[in-house]
């Protein structure tokens, strides 16, 4: 009996220590972060005999999340996540950010990634031990704080999907800031903490959304210059006399795209893929520039009197200057990562704007601008519409001149529709005929000289 009793009692002791051990191993140290809006969770466990950090993180899955060690973007130490490629799994992503930027990614960060990772009830799981994350470039993990200042980020809800741990991120929708006691989280059982919906350990500080419109606003600057001004501007070019309308909405228009461009190159400081203004957007942007800018020259008188093909260039530069804007505008979408119906629409109504001033164009090369039909009819001392119009009420005009030189003296008005004039060849009516009869069929166009038998 007393071996037997004996035994038991072994077996007892070495069940009790067991379940201790498993209970140690299963509650570490930790301190636990807990939003109750997005139902994130963020935990630490330090281990104070190593340089180990053990992280749980959870979060819903986001075009990407994302927590990290530092009061600020600036000089931050990040864990992002997204989904893989095949969107059944996350990548993870430590990044450095040295700014108020996109961060890039840090390969010097070693994770080991543990059982449990991955993508559960449409929710990201992170369970890994980092072995380089108390110290980084600029900053480093106060162990010994109770107020360790952290921050976290939400992506936009949208699809994001890769395996390059260097993926292009979209910017973040919402962020915000919270401290975490990490002396608490110190102890020798460290390991990965479990799930827990309650705070421990950690402060919410307060989660803002991300109110930075630059580059909505560099979008839409930049489609008002290219679909409402342009085509409204070369229909005003093609069919009113008045060109200083013209100028006018041409200079309306350049503010836009300086605007447009202003904003852009301020955004384009904000994100890795763009930084080194090597992406095609931005190519074809500085491309544009070239045609833009002699446009705005050529029309110069000191310019323009240097040759007569000077003129003729402005409406080559015209559809260039369009063309690559437009594509800059296209690649932009697409650099921006903006969504497929997005994309569609931009195609649609470019295709519908350049259709409407390619037949204006079409128009205007057939035809003639109307500022240079006036033009030419006034250097050829001919009248245009608006003397005909003004001879329709019986109101005379006066010109004189040589008849030497081919022009003209008149009197005053012929009669309801013409004036009478006399050159040296003798006197001829313009604008009145008798009807029914050739003559009247002549006096449809304007300015076609009938003489009148009789007259001399």
């Amino acid at each position: 009996m007393g071996s037997k009793f004996g035994f038991y009692l072994s077996a007892l002791l070495v069940a009790l220590f067991t379940s201790s051990v498993h209970a140690q191993q299963k509650a570490p140290a930790a301190s636990t972060f807990y939003l109750d809006k997005t139902e994130t969770q963020f935990s630490l466990s330090l281990a104070n005999d190593s340089a180990d950090v053990y992280i749980y993180f959870a979060s819903p899955a986001y075009s990407w999340v994302a927590v990290g060690f530092g009061a600020s973007m600036e000089n931050s130490l990040m864990l992002v996540m997204y989904a893989d490629a095949r969107g059944d799994n996350i990548t993870i992503s430590p990044r450095l950010s040295t700014g108020h930027t996109e961060p890039s990614f840090s390969p010097a960060i070693k994770l080991d990634v543990l059982n449990g990772t991955g993508i559960y009830d449409e929710m990201y799981v992170l369970r890994a031990v980092c072995h380089a994350c108390r110290v980084w470039p600029n900053g480093f993990l106060e162990t010994s704080s109770t107020t360790a200042p952290m921050l976290f980020a939400f992506g936009p809800a949208m699809a994001a999907q890769s395996d390059d741990a260097n993926a292009p991120l979209r910017r973040h929708v919402r962020y915000g800031t919270f401290s975490m006691d990490l002396v608490a989280a110190t102890g020798a059982g460290a390991g990965v903490p479990e799930a827990n919906a309650q705070l421990r350990g950690a402060v919410v500080q307060g989660m803002s959304k991300d109110r930075d419109g630059k580059d909505l606003a560099h979008a839409i600057c930049g489609c008002i210059a290219l679909f409402v001004l342009w085509p409204v501007n070369v229909a005003l070019a093609g069919f009113l006399r008045n060109i200083k309308v013209h100028v006018g909405v041409s200079v309306v228009m350049l503010a836009f795209l300086v605007v447009s461009f202003a904003l852009g190159i301020a955004t384009s400081a904000q994100y890795n893929r763009s930084q080194a203004y090597r992406s095609p957007h931005q190519i074809a942007a500085l491309a544009a520039l070239v045609p833009s800018l002699l446009m705005a020259v050529l029309p110069a008188r000191s310019i323009a009197a240097l040759s007569p093909r000077i003129p003729k260039l402005h409406m080559p530069l015209t559809t260039l200057a369009f063309a690559l804007l437009v594509l800059s505008g296209g690649l932009g979408l697409r650099l921006s990562l903006s969504s497929t119906s997005l994309v569609v629409a931009y195609v649609a109504v470019a295709l519908f704007v350049a259709a409407f001033t390619t037949s204006v164009l079409l128009c205007v090369r057939r035809r003639g601008s109307a500022y240079a039909r006036a033009t030419t009819r006034r250097r050829l001392g001919e009248e245009d519409e608006q003397d005909l119009g003004m001879a329709r009420w019986g109101v005379g005009k006066k010109l004189s001149g040589s008849s030497s030189d081919g022009s003209w003296e008149g009197g005053e008005v012929g009669g309801p529709y013409g004036h009478e004039r006399s050159t040296s060849q003798g006197s001829f009516v313009v604008g009145r005929g008798t009807m029914p009869g050739p003559q009247y069929l002549m006096n449809m166009h304007p300015g076609v000289p009938v003489y009148v038998n009789g007259q001399k």
